[in-house]
């Protein structure tokens, strides 16, 4: 592969990485500030709507306001633990890598050859595609492993 190769692919794989990245973080940013305005707004309703009251103040105090005015921004979905979640990482990665390394090994064969060692790439990037799918694989049975042995041994503690 030349060095031009290298930067097409870099920019195809990178541009569209970089921007997937800054508009999720626009989008997370956007919905803290929604929350937080929304949380802000019952907040003066509430203080609109009983004033100075006694009541209101002493509620002020309890552990139920807090947790309801406070601003903590949470995941929309409940979040998986943390072994099954390296796991199905491991797994899409995996995926991702067996494919792209077979496909580099099946375009290998209809690369026309001008000068000797055209098909080198392809068959470098097919071989380590492959390779490093088949480690991502072991990796997630690593992980279930780990995770269920972990989990025999909290039960026997316990």
């Amino acid at each position: 592969m030349r060095g031009s190769d290298v930067a097409v692919l870099l920019v195809f794989v990178g541009i569209p990485s970089a921007l997937g990245w800054i508009i999720r973080t626009v989008l997370s940013h956007v919905r803290y500030m929604r929350l937080l305005h929304l949380k802000a707004e019952a907040n003066a309703r509430l203080l609109d709507k009983f004033g100075a009251n006694a009541d209101l103040a002493e509620y002020m105090k309890t552990e139920t306001y807090r947790e309801l005015f406070d601003v903590k921004q949470t995941e929309p979905a409940a979040r998986m633990p943390v072994p099954y979640s390296r796991m199905l990482t491991s797994v899409q990665l995996a995926a991702f890598l067996l494919a792209a390394g077979i496909a580099c090994l099946f375009v290998k064969q209809y690369v026309p050859t001008y000068r000797p060692g055209d098909q080198i790439g392809w068959l470098f990037f097919g071989t380590m595609g492959g390779a490093l799918g088949i480690g991502a694989l072991v990796s997630a049975a690593a992980a279930f492993v780990a995770a269920r042995l972990w989990q025999a041994m909290r039960n026997e503690t316990a």
